[in-house]
């Protein structure tokens, strides 16, 4: 029940490829709707790390953004190049790698498979066959933008004595999807590339993940897509999403669809009566995983095992706009194993995981990376009890599992509670994360009895444009964050009688 968002992009060791992309499997690690039990994790780490991330992501751009595109690895202008261009010497130049992903991305572009599989080694058949079934997959996508980017290179790219050179070469797959992305958005491979020898060709040995820096949930860059991690995806087209998921469960996509649908128009309604602008989207991406493993393995490699039905992942756009780095999608995952899509409960469960996850959607654009100061200043009670309000909007709190236990902990003592908002260094504490998920939606409530829904959407839009919630509260609702926090904590003393 959370959103998610990559760490910042780095530069440590080769990670773990695709076992068909011809390396090592990854190790199982499976990362955040949160469900009690067991309670959800959250998505601070994941926020505060988007910054760093976005500012690697435009680097992507390089000529786009008009920032220098450094190479690491051995300069083909520099001595080593020199010395290997010698009678013996191999070398790989930066045009060369220039050349070879422009060949790559206008074979995509033209559909042409055996273009596009010419940069991989023939003789690992794994990678042919995974480079395939990529091709295959990216061609049921309404992609309108589509093309691979060098980031950066490490090792050596030269030998002055004609041993051959291998060495890593980190791309940048840029693609939009059509309808659906404000605006193309990057994930990152890591190629293995080879020179056997001064006239032998380049070719690309083994693909995985980039990994990223910094110390967030996610080991790599948007990485893997459905698109990269099953054989065989299937694409639902709805008029307000795209729902992709395995071939082999097409049937689920086409259950859920009309859900996901009415999950859209619902949080739209709720959107449009309250006047705020006009939502920056009003389609969704949508992928559907079987179980905890997978949805850590979706659009990340997570470092820990996730526990929610559903998360939403903010994508960086590939291209700063104005100079400034912005979100250029989402993607909303959800566990569709999960018992709030497999028990009975109508409204009280998948449909409103769906609500939460697009009501994270709705908001994410609205965030200025720069503004939020790695989005530490984000409260969690904010950003989820908006969420949790919208996914239970025209229904009273006593609809929510979470309110009778939650009222059940007031009347006892609150476990500790003193009236006061969770902060989102206690966010997680032991045993009480459903309690400040029913917080921040009484919160929500609160605010929107007292205020109305047109300033608590102001207030929560101002939250995620970067002002300090104090400062949100002041200037939208105007009064202090320590008098609206009193007259909620009445209201909830009130509620639990």
């Amino acid at each position: 029940m959370t959103q998610g968002h990559p760490p910042a992009a780095g530069w440590p060791p080769p990670g773990n490829a695709d076992p068909r992309y011809g390396g090592p499997p990854p190790p199982a690690q499976p990362v955040p709707w949160g469900t009690p039990p067991p309670p959800p994790k959250s998505r601070r780490g994941l926020w505060i790390g988007l910054a760093a991330g976005a500012l690697a992501l435009a680097v992507c751009a390089g000529t786009a953004v008009g920032v220098g595109l450094g190479l690491r690895g051995d300069d083909e202008d520099g001595s080593a190049p020199k010395a290997a261009a010698g009678a013996n010497g191999v070398t790989v130049t930066d045009a060369e790698l220039t050349a070879l992903l422009d060949r790559h991305s206008k074979a995509l572009a033209a559909k042409d498979l055996d273009g596009y599989l010419a940069a991989f080694d023939p003789a690992r058949k794994e990678l042919i066959a995974g480079q395939t079934q990529l091709f295959r997959n990216l061609g049921k996508l309404p992609l309108s933008v589509a093309r691979y980017e060098t980031i950066e290179k490490q090792g050596r790219v030269s030998d002055a004595f004609g041993q051959g050179v291998t060495f890593q070469l980190d791309v940048s797959f840029v693609h939009q999807l059509d309808g659906f992305d404000l605006a193309p958005v990057a994930e990152w491979y890591r190629w293995t590339v080879v020179r056997a020898g001064k006239d032998a060709p380049i070719q690309v040995t083994a693909v995985t993940g980039a990994p990223a820096g910094g110390n967030g949930d996610s080991k790599t860059v948007y990485y893997p897509g459905p698109w990269d991690k099953w054989r065989d995806i299937h694409v639902e087209r709805t008029p307000y999403a795209l729902i992709i998921t395995d071939a082999a469960r097409a049937a689920v996509a086409r259950r859920y669809a009309p859900a996901v649908d009415k999950a859209v128009t619902s949080n739209l309604a709720v959107w449009r009566a309250n006047a705020p602008p006009e939502p920056a989207s009003d389609k969704f991406v949508v992928t559907l995983a079987a179980g905890k493993d997978e949805m850590t393995s979706l659009y990340r490699i997570g470092t820990e095992k996730a526990t929610e039905a559903g998360y939403s992942v903010g994508m960086v756009a590939a291209e700063r706009k104005d100079g400034r780095n912005t979100i250029g999608g989402t993607r909303i995952v959800v566990d569709t194993g999960d018992r709030y899509f497999t028990r009975s409960g109508g409204d009280n469960d998948a449909h409103m995981v769906l609500r939460h996850e697009i009501a994270h959607s709705l908001m994410t654009p609205r965030t200025d990376p720069a503004a939020v100061d790695e989005f530490s200043k984000l409260d969690e009670w904010v950003v989820e009890g908006f969420a949790e309000y919208i996914a239970f909007h025209g229904r009273p709190l006593a609809a929510s599992e979470r309110t009778a236990p939650a009222l059940q902990l007031v009347r006892d003592g609150g476990n500790g509670w003193n009236g006061t908002l969770p902060s989102n260094a206690d966010w997680q504490k032991s045993g009480l994360l459903t309690f400040h998920y029913w917080l921040g939606h009484t919160a929500m409530t609160h605010l929107a009895e007292k205020h109305g829904e047109p300033k608590l959407f102001r207030f929560v839009e101002a939250v995620y444009a970067g002002a300090p919630t104090d400062r949100a509260a002041r200037d939208v609702l105007g009064v202090s964050l320590d008098e609206f926090q009193a007259g909620w904590a009445d209201y909830v003393r009130e509620l639990a009688g």
